[in-house]
């Protein structure tokens, strides 16, 4: 099996003729530099890096070929893949000639495929255009807020605790704590609970989450205020402090930025193929008059 493909391909079920127009597709018509440098930075220089029979490898042209790697290979930093990627390059452009040498560009086969990786690069190319023109942070911003506007307005509290045997002990703490002693170094040293090698943290949780008592105590106190009397359950002496407050189910910005980005990614993908269409003459011949686009 030739060199330059990957492994990922070498077991892939389609024909080997089909991975080869793939390949001399990407050696012969890579992206156009403007599209190219749009994607790598305005900055990227088109320098010549090698030459092959008349024929020039540019940088830009190695870093193409680098995004179209599969993901597992782009684990590899650019500048450690980079001189294997020339290698690869040079190997593709005299495969592509020698191709060429023996007429296989006509073939009727292979000029489908090529024709086939052409429209999926513009494809690509177009797409990406339509997103950059109308996909923003502020949009993705705006849809996350009206996300979070549906939602239930239920409360979640994150607090920290210190669980203590003896209602002195926990009197104790709360002194100390009055006279501005960190509360997560006490919940460190004093408390008994298993979140005690946490600071006491116990995340955010809903008010039927926890026991009666110490729900009521903790949804009751102000972010940044401790409980200034011990708070009494089946499991001992609790000091509560509260960290923060949010509306329970709400998925944060960075959770939720990828599900929305997508859902955004799919309407604009799908408006752009509807005005596509409705600008376009398209005959269906045969029996495929009541075949509708697929959703």
């Amino acid at each position: 099996m030739l060199r330059f493909i990957p492994q990922i391909l070498k077991d892939c079920p389609v024909k080997p003729y089909i991975l080869i127009a793939f390949y001399l597709t990407l050696a012969i018509h890579p992206l156009s530099e403007a599209a190219s440098k749009e994607q790598f930075g305005k900055n990227s220089k088109d320098k010549v890096i090698a030459v092959v029979n008349g024929s020039p490898v540019t940088e830009l042209e190695i870093r193409v070929f680098y995004n179209r790697l599969p993901p597992q290979y782009k684990k590899i930093s650019y500048q450690k893949i980079r001189d294997k990627l020339i290698d690869r390059i040079i190997e593709q452009r005299l495969i592509a000639e020698a191709a060429i040498n023996k007429g296989l560009h006509n073939n009727k086969i292979i000029k489908a495929h090529f024709a086939a990786a052409r429209r999926s690069v513009l494809n690509e190319a177009y797409l990406s255009e339509i997103i950059k023109n109308q996909l923003s942070e502020t949009k993705v911003r705006d849809e996350y807020q009206k996300s979070i506007a549906l939602q239930p307005k239920r409360v979640q509290v994150r607090a920290r605790h210190i669980l203590v045997k003896t209602k002195t002990e926990a009197i104790k703490i709360i002194s100390l704590l009055k006279k501005g002693i960190n509360f997560v170094k006490l919940a460190k040293e004093r408390s008994i609970g298993p979140s005690s090698k946490n600071g006491g943290d116990l995340g955010f949780f809903s008010e039927e989450q926890m026991v009666p008592p110490f729900s009521k105590a903790a949804f009751s106190l102000e972010i940044g205020k401790f409980t200034l009397k011990p708070v009494k359950t089946q499991f001992g002496f609790h000091v509560i402090k509260v960290e923060g407050k949010r509306r329970a189910g709400n998925e944060n910005y960075d959770q939720a930025i990828s599900k929305i980005r997508n859902n955004l990614l799919d309407k604009i993908f799908e408006q752009s193929i509807d005005a596509l269409r409705s600008r376009a003459k398209i005959e269906m011949l045969g029996d495929v008059s009541k075949i509708k686009p697929i959703r």
